[in-house]
């Protein structure tokens, strides 16, 4: 298992400074903060999610794939910390492994209370209501503890993550998957909406026929400019195809990114692109790179 301080960091400078006005409701975590859970968990945190709490929690929490540190609850054997993009499943860790292997389950929560005292933490912490987001989280941790009584609850439908590339079943590369994610999905809703500024471009889609030996030449092609986000490209690997996840720039001013199911490129740089890296990234790709899709 890797920490992804480093890649975490490098994507924090290409989220839009537009949307982090709408993160400000929530926010990334300190050490204290970290280190106070898991005091009050009885359990270590291993380091990539000590990680994402640290350098990406507003984004992921806001996009609804991270559960805010404060809501943080066993179930059973098993700590949940991501929900899954388009699934009503909790992913986590199983207590006491150090693996980093992932688990998925539903959690047991049949009349769906818990999601009440999450709307009314967000609502707290939209009007920077202090002591509204205290009996909010106080509601939520009674509630299950409550529910966790031994032998009548447990989490359902368990079952370990073991197939496909990295980011499928490792933390790391889980976290990092999320992060690239939910960045790419931001963009993708708001595109309308900076168009006078553009700092995210989208090329072309890929032909509706092509063979993986095309990828592999713009993966050949590329690689002069762009090296994978993560020093273990096994992290932001797609498995047998030829590309990457995300690249960076040889000189972090620039992302390349493919996402999870490969329509299109996405080209975000911290200012408006300049026509130099443009031309080379458009000449390199073989793709026209234009505002929206």
């Amino acid at each position: 298992m890797y920490a992804i301080e480093n890649e975490l960091k490098i994507l924090r400078q290409f989220i839009n400074p537009k949307l982090m006005d709408d993160l400000k409701k929530w926010y990334c975590y300190s050490e204290d903060e970290i280190s106070a859970a898991e005091k009050r968990l009885h359990v270590k945190f291993p380091i990539p999610i000590r990680e994402i709490y640290r350098y990406m929690a507003d984004l992921l929490v806001a996009s609804g794939y991270l559960r805010p540190l404060e809501l943080l609850h066993c179930e059973g054997k098993y700590l949940g910390f991501f929900l899954s993009p388009g699934e009503d499943s909790m992913i986590g860790i199983q207590k006491g492994k150090t693996s980093g292997d992932l688990y998925m389950w539903e959690e047991n929560d049949p009349k769906g209370t818990s999601w009440e005292y999450l709307d009314d933490l967000e609502t707290a912490c939209e009007e920077g209501d202090g002591d509204g987001k205290q009996k909010a989280v106080a509601a939520y941790q009674n509630y299950w503890k409550r529910r966790n009584i031994p032998f009548i609850h447990a989490p359902l439908n368990v079952h370990k993550l073991e197939r496909g590339p990295r980011f499928n079943r490792s933390l790391d590369g889980y976290g990092l998957f999320l992060a690239i994610h939910a960045i790419q999905e931001w963009e993708e809703m708001t595109r309308d909406e900076h168009t006078h500024e553009p700092t995210c471009l989208f090329s072309d889609f890929f032909p509706a026929k092509f063979s993986m030996e095309y990828f592999q030449r713009i993966a050949d092609r590329i690689k002069d400019d762009f090296k994978p986000l993560s020093d273990h490209p096994e992290l932001t690997s797609l498995g047998d195809f030829p590309l990457q996840m995300a690249y960076v720039h040889k000189n972090q001013d620039a992302l390349l990114i493919m996402g999870q199911e490969p329509v299109c490129f996405m080209l975000m740089t911290k200012t408006a692109a300049g026509s130099d890296l443009l031309e080379k990234v458009q000449e390199q790709t073989g793709l026209a790179f234009h505002v929206g899709f």
